[in-house]
């Protein structure tokens, strides 16, 4: 199990089939000569010495420089630091030759997401993105996914306000929390400074039903007012219960950013 969970663990870092499994077993086995790696996996011996060469290459392994060609697998650790480095190096690269071809355009279709990872990076790169103000709704079970962006975005001076299913503490964050069994428990919405929003339900595993994010402003204001209407109503419902007085109450409502003083709403408007 061990080998086999190694070799598909190397198929996802780019390593083909064989050249994991030679891989894996030299990390056993080392040293070793190619006629006998072939022979241990199973493999012909012709396809067994050409996936050496291409290991050597990638610096999995060394070979001997004798007659008999011994072969010697590096350590676990150190391949995969120097996978790290090379994989950062190309990013970087990627970064500055795509960062060139950036283009934001008033695209307003709405777009679906199919995975989980698909929605936070989104939601992610959305609270990066904002200036002004975020209403969301926000499952506890997810806060430790969005703390670091949301705690960033309120540095900045970004006003932020959830409802969560759970108490949620992040410092700049206003958080106003459900009844137990709410939709905020699958639910989990992101509306940025009345220019994007964000929509995707979730399973009670987990699991992701829909997700759809748009730049629809005229969506955005919509989802914005309709957001901050429900924050308001709940905590002027928790005002009352506290017994506050009208002055109170009159702070609660004026706490929250209307629409109109967003930017997506002067581009509505615009």
């Amino acid at each position: 199990m061990a080998v086999r969970d190694s070799v598909k663990a190397l198929a996802d870092l780019g390593f083909t089939n064989l050249e994991a499994e030679i891989y894996a077993f030299l990390l056993q086995e080392s040293p070793a000569t190619g006629y006998r790696i072939a022979q241990a996996i199973g493999k012909p011996a012709a396809n067994t010495y050409k996936a050496i060469q291409t290991l050597e290459q990638k610096g999995a392994v060394i070979v001997e420089d004798g007659a008999s060609r011994m072969c010697r697998a590096v350590s676990s650790d150190e391949l995969l630091s120097r996978l790290t480095r090379e994989f950062e190096s190309k990013r970087i690269s990627a970064l500055t030759s795509l960062s060139a071809l950036n283009h934001v355009s008033s695209d307003e279709r709405i777009y679906q997401m199919r995975s989980r990872d698909q929605v936070f990076q989104r939601a992610r790169e959305m609270l990066a993105d904002a200036k002004q103000v975020v209403l969301g709704v926000l499952p506890g079970k997810y806060a430790k996914d969005m703390a670091e962006d949301l705690l960033s975005a309120t540095t900045r001076g970004v006003d932020v306000a959830l409802k969560s299913d759970q108490a949620i503490r992040i410092e700049g964050v206003d958080v106003v929390q459900e009844a137990a069994g709410s939709r905020a428990r699958t639910t989990f919405q992101l509306v940025v400074d009345g220019e994007q929003t964000l929509i995707a339900t979730f399973d009670d595993a987990g699991g992701l039903l829909h997700a759809v994010w748009t730049r629809s402003p005229m969506l955005a204001v919509a989802h914005h007012d309709g957001l901050a209407s429900e924050l308001c109503l709940a905590v002027v419902a928790e005002r009352v219960e506290e017994g506050a007085g009208q002055k109170r109450l009159s702070r609660a409502v004026s706490s929250f950013r209307p629409s109109s003083a967003t930017t997506g709403y002067a581009k509505l408007k615009g």
